[in-house]
């Protein structure tokens, strides 16, 4: 039995007495709810983790070659402005999961409480994905980031030049508006939903 399942059984016991409902079947449905939304949150934390780490390899290396051939100063400092921003996707993402596990530490185990954290738990997924401005600006270092260090590869084998550089920018750039507006407008329709009905449930069980 899922969340839809369970709520649906409960609003067809709206004529009973609030005790004859199954809370500890209601608050296992509401545990699973959660584990679900936090192996997508584990699944998003190690993918930035392992591509941030990857394209931090990836602009290293693009700063070695730079260092080593010398005369390019103003290339170097821009790979190290590519590492700087893979450091701060990382550190930007690992910082909100530990600020939002503090959050939860001070809900308790009742069924009421296990509602406050998937409400918590869905509230921080909106703020970093809810809003297209606000994924855009999650997105932005790993976008800076990447538009300089390709654009410093194809410098490194004589690839570039105007019009390239300049649709390479404006690719990347509109690849990742329409792609975070996908995302955020698909984050939208699954979590508003839900943070309604664990609202209402929340509301029909402290007003009983």
């Amino acid at each position: 039995m899922d969340f839809d399942e369970m709520l649906k059984s409960w609003k067809e016991q709206e004529d009973k007495p609030l005790y004859d409902v199954n809370h500890d079947l209601l608050q296992l449905v509401i545990r699973n709810e959660q584990a679900g939304m936090r192996r997508a949150l584990r699944w998003d934390q190690w993918t930035t983790y392992i591509v941030g780490t990857a394209m931090t390899a990836l602009a290293g290396a693009v700063l070695w070659w730079f260092l080593d051939h010398g005369g390019a100063g103003s290339y170097a400092i821009l790979a190290v402005v590519g590492i700087a921003a893979f450091a701060l996707w990382i550190g930007a993402l690992w910082l909100s999961r530990r600020r939002q596990a503090e959050r939860e530490r001070v809900f308790g185990n009742t069924l009421e409480e296990e509602l406050r954290r998937n409400l918590s738990l869905i509230d921080y997924r909106l703020s970093q994905v809810g809003r297209w401005s606000n994924l855009m600006l999650w997105s932005a270092p790993i976008v800076a980031g990447s538009v300089l260090i390709f654009w410093l590869i194809l410098k490194i084998n004589d690839a570039t030049g105007f019009w390239f550089n300049a649709g390479f920018v404006i690719f990347m750039v509109g690849s990742v508006a329409y792609t975070t507006w996908e995302s955020s407008r698909a984050a939208r329709e699954e979590l508003l939903p839900r943070r309604r009905r664990l609202s209402g449930l929340l509301d029909t069980l402290t007003s009983a």
